[in-house]
């Protein structure tokens, strides 16, 4: 059982390493940014995101943590909606996502809520300020809380 458990893990993997980077591929922004939860836990993350409308946008993020639980990866896709009111670009979310915790490594899923505001700079650089609540359930265990995040973007 456990074999197949692990089959499974990685062929989930590759799929979305290759969704995201096929996703990546045909962004329209790029960005990086740099998270922390209330226990201290540092994030350091990268996005791209691609328009699926006029307000919908769709952003794969994938973040590794640095400190605390070295290794921590999680990985998601969000959809966005969002209303530009110049110059900034406030939005809201949800999206799914997988996570890896470090060892004995387990691997797990991801369900989170995001808002935000992304604000131009200069064309095309944008920064953005984000909140996002994970639920996070990964080894047999469920974790909830909240990442904030800043960073930068740079639009294509």
């Amino acid at each position: 059982m456990l074999r197949r458990t692990r089959r499974f893990g990685i062929v989930a993997g590759l799929i979305v390493g290759l969704a995201l980077i096929g996703l990546a591929a045909t962004a329209s922004t790029a960005g990086i940014g740099v998270g922390l939860d209330p226990t201290g836990l540092l994030l350091i993350s990268a996005l791209a995101e691609m328009p699926l409308g006029e307000s919908l946008d769709l952003r794969v993020q994938v973040g590794f943590s640095t400190d605390q639980i070295e290794g921590l990866m999680l990985a998601g896709v969000d959809l966005l909606v969002h209303r530009v009111v110049p110059p900034v670009d406030p939005y809201v979310g949800v999206g799914l996502g997988g996570a890896i915790t470090p060892p004995p490594f387990t691997t797990g899923f991801v369900v989170e809520g995001v808002a935000g505001a992304r604000v131009v700079v200069i064309e095309p650089v944008l920064l953005f300020l984000q909140a996002r609540y994970l639920l996070r359930y990964s080894g047999g265990i469920w974790t909830t809380g909240p990442i904030y995040e800043g960073g930068i973007q740079i639009g294509f």
